[in-house]
């Protein structure tokens, strides 16, 4: 497998055409420009659904972990409304208030979405998914990337989409994306465990334990994730 590096983001793109690699917006540009977001960001918020269930919180707490690795300090989680308690597992190693749900924590959710430079959006096509943060993510002037498994996203809403409909969740997808960074190159054992034990669960929650939505990408990821020790 040929890996080609970007030095100045730490971003990489894998090659040659593979199952992974016929996700179109996963390419070398694309790779590229979300590195670039994330390197220049101060303070970064990540977003999901209304009613988070294991793939929203999955894929966020994912992203959450791998911001950390990559040493930001400035992010945070923010939901419409508080998650079930049978997700914390996911969420015990990230620090109090990195989590701000607005239906409970009104001010401090709208204080981070507001000094935030970069808004990640994970599990949903159009703004309103997300309830009552709907206004204050269209108010706001932060570069905003969409990651997402659902048909008809609004593109135009966003400066980089990740929009893929044949994989089984928004936390595959993210998955795809995290392996095709040099700071994890294709090796699954690479990405912090909180990283690969949340993106396992948001994979199968989402097929209902491989009950449905399963493609030809999603039991490698779980044999790789498997392999890294989840």
């Amino acid at each position: 497998m040929k890996l080609i590096y970007d030095m100045q983001y730490n971003f990489v793109i894998l090659h040659p055409k593979n199952q992974r690699n016929k996700m179109q917006d996963i390419n070398f540009d694309n790779i590229h420009r979300f590195g670039s977001l994330i390197a220049q960001a101060a303070r970064i918020a990540i977003v999901t659904h209304m009613r988070p269930d294991g793939d929203a919180m999955g894929s966020s707490t994912a992203m959450y972990h791998f911001l950390s690795m990559l040493g930001k300090k400035e992010h945070r989680i923010i939901i419409p409304d508080p998650y079930p308690a049978y997700l914390d597992f996911i969420t015990s190693e990230i620090p109090a208030g990195a989590i701000r749900a607005h239906s409970t924590d009104k001010a401090q959710a709208e204080s981070a979405l507001a000094q935030s430079d970069l808004i990640i959006c994970l599990d949903f096509n159009v703004f309103h998914r997300t309830d009552s943060l709907e206004s204050y993510l269209l108010e706001s002037n932060a570069d905003k990337v969409l990651i997402d498994h659902h048909l008809n996203p609004d593109r135009e809403s966003f400066k980089l989409v990740f929009s893929e409909t044949e994989v089984s969740s928004a936390s595959e997808l993210l998955y795809h994306i995290l392996l095709a960074t040099s700071r994890v190159a294709a090796d699954a054992s690479r990405l912090p465990i909180g990283s690969a034990t949340a993106l396992m669960t948001g994979m199968t929650t989402d097929t209902n334990n491989f009950g449905n939505s399963v493609y030809p990408s999603t039991l490698p990821m779980a044999s790789e994730l498997l392999r890294a020790g989840v």
